[in-house]
């Protein structure tokens, strides 16, 4: 049995670019020898889940998409190789404590690195989409990265950074002008506005957004790496250190296997990018040598150059791989993720084809590796037909609703004129009348 392990591409020296699926390669590679499982690079457009990672089993088709699943699926399932160092060596006590580390990754550390690489749009264009147009093929940089984006923008919306976003930021600048020429409102022409004190006038206007919000940003560093620290993320201490510390009150706090993976996964995207702003890394460098430590200790001890290769599935001669890269399957994701941002449409369209997935799925269920291929290849047919018709559709209704409101006047005239009724002496009564009748 080999299990099939669907996960975001390698990117800045890593494996993956996205930090759960990091984390669960990391988990893999020591917990399975390389016969027992096969990695394919892969998008959440190409999963039933639409979410990676995506685990498959092909002996029961089974999809487990998430790195908490995942984990708990694989120890239940227990391949030949399956070795967790944990089971027998740690306490009760420190699974609770790792319960808490990760819920900690997951709500603090996610979102730091959501503003590091997306929301950031220096960063996010110098460096996160590049990586993202590398391990996806044509056309699905255009649609599939700017999904991701907007997803993390949501997930760090609560830290009120969006002024990290100069893109956004730029839109609305330029829609609350457009709205004011709209309104009648006296515009100062662009060329005037830094001489009378416009946005970029100033020291202030030279500073990054990054560097206007830098004491908060660090603020907001430090709450998660304060606790990062307190773990013993690398395990070197002795018995006598040990001794030590705890006559010092500073016993660090062991965690098991599956919370170092996603520790590493989340430094590891926070330190190892070259990114043009690079706030977080400096903020790592100068005030966390331990974790810094810890990320390329882990790297080299998980990860050697010379040594262990991670088992990545041939895109060419393997099933899995030339399913999900087929040029029929890459048009259908193309196309999915076109028709999901047409306004209402979209959203009808993208819950009948969940659904639809769904049962697909359960059909299958009992079904072989090849029956699934078919059924997943005839599905893409399916939906590139579709997607076609319904985006013909709707470009043929805005056509005709545009053809009607200009030449046919279904919502009124274009042009509304209002006369304005001639007032004379006369209208003011039986005086009005009588000075009327002097001029």
């Amino acid at each position: 049995m080999t299990l099939e392990l669907h996960v975001w591409g390698p990117a800045f020296g890593l494996p993956s670019i996205d930090a759960e699926c990091l984390a669960t390669v990391t988990y893999f590679a020591q917990t399975l020898s390389a016969a027992d499982y096969l990695l394919v690079q892969s998008s959440p457009s190409a999963v039933p889940s639409h979410h990676l990672p995506a685990l498959y089993n092909p002996s029961t088709a089974t999809w487990i998409s998430g790195f908490d699943p995942i984990v708990t699926y694989l120890s239940t399932l227990q391949p030949p190789s399956y070795h967790h160092p944990d089971v027998t060596t740690l306490p009760s006590r420190v699974y609770a404590d790792s319960q808490a580390y990760k819920a900690l990754l997951t709500s603090s550390a996610a979102p730091l690195l959501a503003l590091s690489l997306y929301v950031s749009s220096a960063n996010y264009s110098e460096t996160t989409r590049p990586a993202y147009s590398a391990i996806l093929p044509f056309p699905l940089p255009w649609t599939e990265p700017l999904a991701v984006r907007a997803a993390m923008a949501a997930r760090a919306a609560h830290l009120g950074m969006n002024s990290l976003d100069t893109d956004a930021e730029m839109e609305r600048l330029e829609k609350e002008e457009r709205e004011r020429e709209a309104a009648g409102w006296v515009q100062i022409p662009k060329a005037l506005r830094k001489a009378v004190g416009g946005q970029n006038s100033g020291v202030k206007g030279q500073l990054s957004p990054e560097m206007k919000r830098r004491i908060k940003l660090e603020g907001l560093a430090a709450e998660v790496f304060d606790v990062l620290g307190e773990v013993d993320l690398l395990e070197e201490g002795d018995g006598e250190e040990e001794e030590e510390e705890a006559k010092e009150g500073g016993v660090r706090i062991k965690v098991t296997l599956e919370t170092k993976c996603l520790a590493f996964a989340y430094l590891a995207l926070m330190l190892l990018p070259e990114v043009p702003r690079p706030w977080l890394k400096e903020v790592l460098q100068t005030k966390y040598a331990g974790l810094c430590k810890f990320v390329l200790e882990y790297r080299r001890k998980t990860f050697p150059e010379s040594g262990k290769v991670l088992p990545w599935a041939d895109r060419e001669s393997d099933p899995a791989v030339s399913a999900c890269d087929s040029a029929l399957s890459i048009a259908g994701r193309f196309v999915r993720a076109v028709v999901d941002d047409i306004p209402m449409l979209g959203r009808e369209w993208s819950r009948w084809w969940a659904l639809r997935q769904r049962r697909v799925a359960e059909e299958n269920s009992t079904e072989t590796q090849l029956v699934l291929r078919r059924s997943v290849g005839e599905s893409e047919r399916s939906l590139l037909l579709a997607g076609a018709g319904l985006t013909l559709l709707a470009i043929n209704v805005v056509g005709l609703g545009i053809y009607w409101y200009r030449y046919r006047g279904l919502l009124g005239a274009p042009l509304q004129t209002w006369h304005r009724p001639l007032v004379g002496l006369g209208s003011f009564g039986a005086a009005g009348a009588m000075f009327a009748g002097l001029a």
